[in-house]
């Protein structure tokens, strides 16, 4: 089976694409790990972003949306961990209203997921199954449809649209292409999380609830595009595998909050402790039916969901701040880009830490519902 580029790439528009120095694909280090067998399962065999060329400072964004000078807004902006974001703020956009702004939407949300899956370097024609999601749909054709018709592949081909997972996104995409490998063992699955948080940020009006303000400070668009083969002789890692909770009685703590014209992502604010509440048994008692421990897992992919989240998580998990540097990163620099968020932060431990085979990670995810996830990787 032709494997496919398996390098870790970011596409920015405008610009060449570029490479980072590690990718999924590196020759084997002689570590006393490599002699552990690895195990069976689907591989990520494949990994690429794409983000815009557009990209503002905190103050930046402050200015845009009508919120300099305002002391709450600052305060929460300077506190979040974002430092700049891919965002669409020009005046123009800013005055549509939120529907008439879903038809460049929905072609920017294609064209990154373009960028993002040529990233990748494989034929089209060896994808057997397309699965697209992001936070909100915008009506159909879905995105997967149109990746489907853009690349000219089989009329055959399966492909699914996922909407409202959001954040939490991550691990049951990974689930559903893990599972579609058995329909289509021969070819790969693509998975295409686009997010453009652009779409529902609109510029401050008297009377608007902070939890408004909240996410205007921390989300940002973002677009990547992971690809899962079931060769077991391909590279990238396997994973092992994955469970999704969902928090009884957290429902509103995440919810789209549309009012005429105007539209925010209401975020509790007891979201962070909601997450962390609990999560250190369900983490113990997964890793558990996999005789691991915490202590045995080498690479942390947590959700980069905003400072509280992360803080939460790593004291729930009684990790550092060096175990969840890749997570911190990927905050400062993209903010929280909802679907495709935790692909950013595995793009960052690939790349920052250089796994080596025998290595294992474990993925975190948070989002609606309130529903955490969590996925075992082994290099």
């Amino acid at each position: 089976m032709p494997t496919a580029n398996q390098g870790v790439t970011t596409v920015q528009d405008g610009s060449n694409r570029s490479r980072g120095g590690t990718g999924l694909l590196r020759p084997a280090k002689a570590t006393r790990r490599t002699l552990r067998i690895r195990r069976a399962g689907p591989r990520i065999a494949g990994l690429a972003i794409s983000d815009s060329a557009s990209v503002l400072s905190q103050e930046q964004v402050l200015e845009r949306l009508g919120l300099a000078g305002d002391e709450f807004a600052q305060g929460i902006f300077e506190r979040c961990g974002v430092k700049t974001r891919h965002l669409n703020l020009s005046p123009d956009f800013l005055s549509r209203t939120l529907q008439g702004r879903a038809h460049q939407i929905e072609e920017d949300l294609l064209q990154h997921s373009i960028k993002a899956v040529d990233g990748l370097g494989i034929d089209p024609a060896r994808i057997g199954t397309v699965l697209s999601a992001s936070l909100y749909s915008l009506g159909g054709p879905t995105l997967a449809h149109r990746l489907v018709n853009h690349y000219a592949m089989d009329p055959t081909t399966d492909k699914y649209h996922v909407t409202g997972v959001g954040c939490a996104s991550g691990v049951p995409l990974m689930r559903l292409a893990g599972q579609a490998l058995r329909d289509h063992p021969e070819k790969y699955a693509l998975v295409v999380a686009a997010e453009s948080m652009s779409g529902i940020l609109t510029q401050a009006s008297p009377g608007d609830h902070r939890a408004k303000v909240i996410g205007s400070a921390i989300f940002g668009d973002g677009c990547a595009a992971a690809l899962l083969s079931a060769d077991q002789h391909s590279e990238g890692p396997t994973i092992v595998a994955s469970q999704v909770h969902q928090i009884p009685d957290s429902l509103g703590a995440v919810r789209l909050q549309f009012t005429g014209d105007d539209g925010y992502l209401h975020l509790a604010r007891e979201l962070p402790d909601l997450a962390g509440e609990g999560l250190q048994e369900v983490t113990d008692t997964f890793l558990s039916h996999h005789r691991l421990s915490r202590d045995q897992i080498d690479h942390w992919i947590v959700h980069p969901g905003g400072r509280r989240i992360i803080e939460n998580v790593r004291d729930a998990l009684e990790l550092d701040d060096n175990q969840v540097a890749s997570s911190w990163n990927a905050l400062a620099s993209h903010g929280n880009v909802g679907t495709p968020s935790i692909l950013y932060v595995l793009k960052e431990v690939i790349e920052q830490n250089q796994p080596e085979p025998g290595e294992r990670g474990l993925m975190v995810t948070v989002g609606p519902g309130v529903t955490v996830g969590l996925m075992l990787l082994d290099w």
